[in-house]
């Protein structure tokens, strides 16, 4: 028979290894509930991190970048940088582009120099500002992504990278000023800097396009087609339509190609004096007759 010592040590030993067991369990489960949380919180960052990174390129991204809309017209641009022009006739700033294209289909870029001519700047996207023209070659006053204008969202599943053409702008002092000039040989005016890095070039040359689907995509063509003609960037067989014979060939020239203003853009320490900007303005480059493309 067992003694009253030999029951109590049994008993004993009995707890001490439910304890043992209990322990074990509780460890067991404490490591499971680690595993699990460690693979939840590793599921989480691989989905919020596409997530995110999507955040971040659509906000650093302007709005007309995101969801850009067929556009299509021109400014000359002049920028002197210290007394020397800046030649966009030159290769760097050159692009070829499809002839007979004929402003159907929406260009990769929302800017081209093209067809061994300086100064002539052509638009394909609409809202472009000034400050977006220059970063695309180089100079960023406007922030967002360094390299690229942003990224393209019209479709979303795969946002594709709008880069620049390049960092083919002259480098500037970092005392010059900027003084900016829009009008002509005839009549010119001084300009604000931000005016013309935040605007809409339509905006900023007072002008608006006067290409088709620039009235589509303001959704109010049916309005305007019944005060505007609808003439082509680089004219039509019928590119003399809504002329009454009072337009002098300036005129008719500038409407055929779809011309908003021009820009003259002294980078320099001092104002420029009134010569000088006059001066700018008789270079102006000449227009021409246009043909479809590009």
């Amino acid at each position: 028979m067992k003694s009253m010592i030999e029951d109590t040590e049994e008993a004993t030993n009995e707890s001490h290894a439910d304890s043992e067991h209990s322990k074990k369990a509780t460890t067991r489960k404490t490591k499971k509930h680690k595993y699990l949380k460690l693979i939840l919180i590793a599921v989480t960052v691989l989905l919020l991190l596409p997530i995110t990174y999507y955040g971040l390129i659509f906000t650093a991204s302007p709005e007309t970048i995101r969801h850009p809309k067929l556009e299509h017209y021109h400014f000359r641009a002049q920028i002197i940088v210290d007394g020397k022009a800046e030649n966009f006739a030159d290769a760097k700033y050159q692009q070829g582009y499809s002839k007979d294209n004929c402003n159907v289909a929406l260009p990769d870029q929302p800017f081209h120099f093209h067809d061994g001519k300086d100064q002539f700047v052509h638009v394909h996207w609409e809202g472009m500002t000034g400050g977006l023209f220059m970063k695309y070659y180089g100079w960023n006053y406007v922030g967002g992504l360094s390299g690229a204008l942003g990224y393209r969202f019209d479709n979303v599943r795969h946002p594709l990278r709008v880069p620049i053409h390049g960092y083919d702008l002259p480098g500037k002092p970092a005392k010059n000023n900027f003084y900016i000039y829009t009008g002509d040989e005839k009549e010119n005016m001084e300009r604000s800097f931000d005016d013309w890095k935040d605007q809409d070039l339509e905006q900023f040359f007072g002008k608006t396009s006067n290409f088709p689907a620039h009235e589509i995509n303001k959704q109010n063509s049916s309005f305007l087609n019944t005060l505007l003609p609808k003439v082509y960037a680089h004219g039509t067989p019928n590119d003399a339509d809504g002329n009454d014979g009072s337009e002098t060939d300036e005129e008719k020239l500038t409407r055929i190609n779809n011309l908003l203003g021009n820009v003259v853009i002294f980078v320099q320490t001092e104002k420029p004096s009134e010569q000088q900007v006059k001066e700018r303005f008789a270079k102006l480059l000449p227009l021409d007759d246009s043909t479809c493309g590009g």
